[in-house]
């Protein structure tokens, strides 16, 4: 490892702990650990701190880098304070998400991760051309990028999938409760109905266009080097139809498991990479930090 690599690590630590916030925008069984949270709040707050290469980045990019550090900023009160907007700690170590902000931490996500990939993807490129690049800190780069991307393409369909369920639930809750105040007309044949007349409903709608925009970004911005990806992608977008009526299944909860599991193979493989990756990257930094403190030492020791 050397100096200009060990500075790009910085920012790549960094993407991964905004990844591993993707755990928070969706409902499981087993409770968050409160203690995990407390981790990864105190190193993101270490690697934005003043003169890190992450400030020094979004200082040296004017109003987009002023604009990136605020987001930053927020995000990690925002999940990671006390108490955090989105995601809280009770005074029994019980974590605790917002269910109603999972939708604006998700889009949140999926931003901070854009900037961050163009900062080492643009990095890489740097290292290669100034022969500073060594083959694993390039393997350890692109597989974190994979495993985001596919991470993010099944947690982005889980949402949109369940939103959908929630908009076609109210939709239909109003119009029962529409014909119910009509003498027991079947909205569908009332030229005056419009379901986007009910405030729940227009709002559920533009949460899912909101996932929908957010989701394309994730899947849309990697692949093309990727075959397994690509075909997620494709077999995702062509179930896709099911939000226009154009696909109709029968089974809606088998069709669910389907839907969200097109991207499970690559994040088992992309998983396994990252981390291995991750460690011995983490050995190498380590290593390098120690190996700069000695010669420090020996110098002023002269």
């Amino acid at each position: 490892m050397n100096l200009a690599e060990r500075n790009v690590a910085t920012i790549l630590t960094l993407a991964r702990l905004v990844e591993n916030s993707l755990v928070y925008c969706v409902k499981r069984p087993e409770p968050f650990s409160a203690e995990d949270r407390r981790k990864r709040g105190n190193v993101l707050q270490n690697l934005t701190r003043p003169s890190t290469p992450f400030a020094v980045n979004c200082e040296k990019n004017g109003e987009q880098g002023k604009k990136l550090a605020e987001d930053m900023k927020y995000f990690i009160e925002d999940v990671y304070g006390d108490p955090g907007r989105i995601v809280t700690v009770d005074i029994n170590d019980n974590v605790h998400v917002e269910q109603s902000l999972t939708i604006e931490l998700f889009s949140t996500i999926v931003h901070l991760r854009l900037y961050l990939e163009g900062f080492l993807k643009s990095a890489l490129q740097y290292l290669k051309e100034s022969n500073q690049l060594e083959e694993s800190f390039a393997k350890a780069v692109s597989s974190d990028i994979r495993l985001y991307h596919a991470l993010a393409g099944k947690i982005g369909s889980q949402m949109i999938y369940d939103k959908f369920i929630e908009v076609n639930e109210n939709a239909s809750t109003y119009m029962q409760s529409y014909s119910k105040s009509h003498g027991g007309i079947d909205p569908r044949k009332d030229k005056d109905f419009k379901v986007d007349d009910d405030p729940s409903v227009r709002m559920l709608k533009n949460e899912f266009h909101e996932l929908n925009q957010d989701l394309v970004n994730v899947l849309n911005t990697y692949g093309e080097d990727d075959e397994e990806f690509r075909f997620a992608r494709q077999s995702l977008y062509a179930d896709c139809e099911l939000f226009t009526g154009q696909k109709k299944p029968t089974d809606l909860k088998a069709f669910r498991q389907l839907f969200v599991g097109y991207f499970d193979k690559i994040i088992r493989q992309a998983e396994k990479e990252s981390n291995d990756c991750f460690r011995s990257l983490g050995d190498e930094m380590l290593a390098f930090d120690q190996a700069r403190r000695t010669a420090t030492e020996e110098k002023n020791n002269d």
